[in-house]
C-alpha cells in the first residue's frame, strides 16, 4: 500500500508532506492500539475444509489471525503494483483503473471486517494492532488514489491516449 499514491502526493501536490503523513499514520497505530482487544488464550486452528471454510472462519473470526490477513494483503498488494505497473506503462485507462479498484472494493471490506474480527486470536497485541491499522491504511489508500484520479488525473495518467474520455483529464 502505498507504494504509488504517497510518491505522487509528494511530488505532484502539496496536499500532505511526509512528515504530516508519518504523525498521522502513527497516531492512528496509537489510537487502533489502544482500542484493539487483548487477545485471548485460545489459539484456534485453521479449518479443515476447503475455500468456503476457509472464507467462512476467517469471517466469523474463528481462524488465526496471520491467516485472515497475510494472504489478502499480499493479493491486494499485488493487484495494486500490477495496475500501477500498467498505468506506468500507458496501457490503462482512467476507467480501467477505476473498475479494478471497484473489483477489489467489496473483498477488501470483506478482509477488513476479517482482521478485526479475528484480532483477538493472536498472541501479542501490538501484531493484532498492527494488523489492524494496516486495513485503515488500506481503506486511506482507497481514498487516495480516488481522490488522484479524480483531482489529479494528469500525475497518473497519459491524457493524450486517445482510449481515455475527454471529460476524464479536465
Amino acid at each position: 500500500m502505498f507504494i504509488t499514491t504517497l510518491p505522487i502526493l509528494f511530488a505532484f501536490t502539496h496536499l500532505l508532506n511526509p512528515l504530516e503523513i508519518s504523525i498521522f499514520l502513527l497516531a492512528i497505530l496509537i489510537v487502533v492500539y489502544f482500542m484493539t482487544p487483548s487477545p485471548t488464550n485460545a489459539y484456534p486452528k485453521l479449518p479443515s475444509g476447503g475455500l468456503y471454510d476457509y472464507l467462512f472462519s476467517s469471517w466469523s473470526g474463528t481462524m488465526p489471525l496471520r491467516w485472515a490477513f497475510w494472504p489478502f494483503f499480499v493479493l491486494i498488494n499485488g493487484v495494486f503494483v500490477y495496475i500501477d505497473y500498467r498505468i506506468a506503462a500507458d496501457t490503462y485507462t482512467i476507467n480501467s483503473w477505476k473498475t479494478v479498484h471497484m473489483m477489489v472494493f467489496l473483498p477488501g471490506v470483506w478482509w477488513i471486517l476479517s482482521v478485526w474480527r479475528c484480532a483477538l486470536n493472536c498472541r501479542f497485541k501490538i501484531w493484532s494492532s498492527v494488523a489492524c491499522a494496516m486495513t485503515i491504511y488500506l481503506v486511506f489508500d482507497f481514498i487516495l488514489r480516488i481522490t488522484l484520479s479524480i483531482q489529479f488525473p494528469n500525475t497518473l495518467f497519459n491524457c493524450r491516449l486517445l482510449l481515455i474520455e475527454y471529460g476524464d483529464c479536465l
